[in-house]
């Protein structure tokens, strides 16, 4: 929904009617002095939080109600009474009391300029509620997941802590990151907030004078507390009604590694999650890198056992991948009414940015189109893709005629699955072409389930001669299956003339890691294929229909182009 702030009054003043100006005289004795606008009760305003928008700037004033003063009088200032010293205590006892309350208050009366969204306030929401459970000893368990830079750690580690200590002085707090560094960058801060006169006029909470260290310090005559730690730090002999853990995956390296994977699930079972006390409250906060990281195995833990803890999971995709509503019932953001929930608060549309005064569709798109996709999708959409998952879909292919191939690089790759067995993967040949602009074009293909050497060398050389330009490469992958092929292939090139420059070609870095190289150029419109090979990949040839054909990943991986594999 576009809002607009223009009045729905003509632009034009009627001269019939007398124009408000801000010079306007000074009440004659006796008269009554103008009255504030009427408040409009909390129930008066009904439907979704735009339309309220909406009839709250429909209520200011238009263009035809304020004119220009007049160029013969210079203007004056706003006559408006300020408000009485007791009108003004009234109102900021108010606002600490709201900023007791709520944390999205307390965040601005501590950083005037901070701006939320919508999503911030949802989530100084649900850290409300932690707060309150852990209060209450209910044991709660929050998981959010958020894309970089939209403001996360901001509420949930920098305000949410002091927050809590200041309704909760009496807990002890345990703050952990992907490394004890930062862990501590986020424990000054939290103490900075807490020294800082804003904050002591709103709570009684004050550190305690002898214990200030930035790994850990106390509370002033309570037993509450904050320790900072590193993911596998040791917090042993530590405490805590609420763990707190903010990112514990530092970057893509540590993602894709397995045993350090398995190492912060083994440090988050046996030592983190042990300092929990009695009815305290896990958080977690943080972008989801990889489906099997932290986040990820705690879900697959929720669907395996029903006695697992249950974590409230809320997923803040980028980009809206459907209409968001919130369903107050469930309290969850679903994508449509239901009958059981006809009325439902709408967030965004479908294809809106989560945050556009942080990073506005367009950017989003600029960021979508640089990034591989299965970074797109696991860090801005909340959805890593397992990695046997798919990494290349028909639509990352930009559609084009092949080029003139006297104008190009050519190289031809096969990927070799020689067995008798009929449930063998395919033989798959490809050509690939490299133009002038550094475009790579996929033009064709071969594939067929034979172990015959000899009908597999005439396959080989009849597509080299069909392609052959002074510049053309075969690639083959050094190994068992060449070095028996390799007596029968020159025999079958010295026969038809045909000598292409041979490459061995020798996988340094695994299929995953590989595909993931092709992605960033994929993403950039810089990969083509001809359409005649996207229809013929969706019609395989009649007597292989009982098997599907072979992924785009693997038959990538056997185009071999050079860029993949080392020579």
């Amino acid at each position: 929904m576009t809002l607009s702030t223009k009045s729905p009054t003509s632009s034009r003043a009627s001269p019939a009617k007398k124009v408000l100006t801000t010079h306007a005289k000074k009440p004659s004795a006796g008269s009554k002095p103008p009255g504030r606008p009427r408040k409009t009760s909390p129930g008066s305003t009904s439907g979704s939080p735009a339309t309220r928008t909406a009839t709250a700037l429909s209520a200011t004033p238009s263009s035809t109600q304020l004119a220009a003063p007049s160029p013969s009088r210079p203007p004056s200032r706003s006559s408006a009474p300020p408000p009485s010293p007791l009108s003004a205590a009234r109102q900021e006892l108010a606002h600490r009391v709201l900023a007791r309350r709520r944390l999205l208050t307390f965040t601005q009366k501590i950083n005037p300029r901070y701006l939320p969204g919508w999503v911030h306030e949802d989530i100084c929401r649900r850290l409300e509620r932690f707060s309150r459970e852990v209060e209450e000893g209910k044991s709660p368990r929050l998981m959010l997941l958020v894309p970089p830079r939209h403001g996360k750690s901001e509420l949930a580690s920098r305000m949410f802590p002091p927050w809590h200590l200041g309704r909760c002085p009496d807990h002890e707090f345990i703050a952990c990151s992907y490394n004890v560094s930062l862990a501590m960058s986020f424990s000054r801060k939290v103490k900075e907030v807490i020294q800082d006169p804003v904050y002591e006029a709103i709570f009684d909470t004050r550190l305690h004078p002898d214990f200030q260290a930035a790994e850990e310090w106390a509370v002033k005559d309570h037993r509450g507390g904050y320790v900072a730690a590193g993911v596998g730090g040791g917090i042993t002999g530590k405490g805590a009604h609420v763990l707190s853990i903010d990112d514990p995956i530092k970057n893509a390296e540590e993602a894709q590694s397995a045993d350090l994977r398995e190492k912060l699930w083994e440090w988050y079972t046996s030592t983190a999650y042990t300092r929990l006390a009695p009815g305290g409250g896990v958080l977690i906060i943080q972008t989801w890198w990889h489906d099997d990281d932290l986040a990820g195995k705690i879900q697959n833990a929720m669907k395996a056992d029903n006695e697992a803890d249950q974590f409230e999971i809320i997923k803040y995709p980028a980009i809206a991948e459907h209409d968001e509503y919130l369903d107050p019932e469930t309290d969850l953001i679903v994508d449509a009414p239901t009958e059981a929930a006809p009325s439902l608060t709408p967030l965004r549309l479908k294809g809106e940015a989560l945050h556009p005064a942080r990073y506005d569709l367009r950017r989003l798109l600029q960021i979508k189109k640089t990034l591989p996709a299965q970074w797109w999708s696991a860090l801005y959409q909340q959805n890593p893709v397992p990695d046997e998952g798919v990494y290349f879909t028909k639509d990352m292919f930009r559609r084009a005629g092949p080029p003139r191939k006297d104008d190009c690089y050519v190289s031809i790759a096969f990927d070799f699955a020689i067995s008798e067995k009929q449930q063998n993967d395919y033989t798959v040949g490809t050509v690939t072409l490299l133009d002038s602009d550094d475009m790579l074009h996929f033009v064709d293909r071969v594939r067929f389930k034979s172990a015959d050497a000899d009908f597999i060398c005439k396959a080989i050389v009849n597509l080299c001669k069909k392609w052959h330009n002074p510049s053309i490469q075969l690639g083959v992958e050094d190994g068992q299956i060449y070095r028996a092929l390799s007596a029968p292939l020159k025999r079958e090139m010295a026969r038809q003339r045909v000598y292409p420059s041979l490459q061995l070609l020798k996988p340094i870095t695994d299929k995953q890691a590989r595909a993931r190289t092709l992605q960033g150029r994929m993403q950039q419109g810089m990969v083509a294929a001809w359409n005649a090979i996207m229809v013929a990949d969706r019609q395989p040839p009649k007597k292989q229909q009982s098997r599907p054909m072979k992924s785009w990943k693997d038959r990538l991986e056997g185009a071999g182009t050079g860029t993949h594999m080392a020579a």
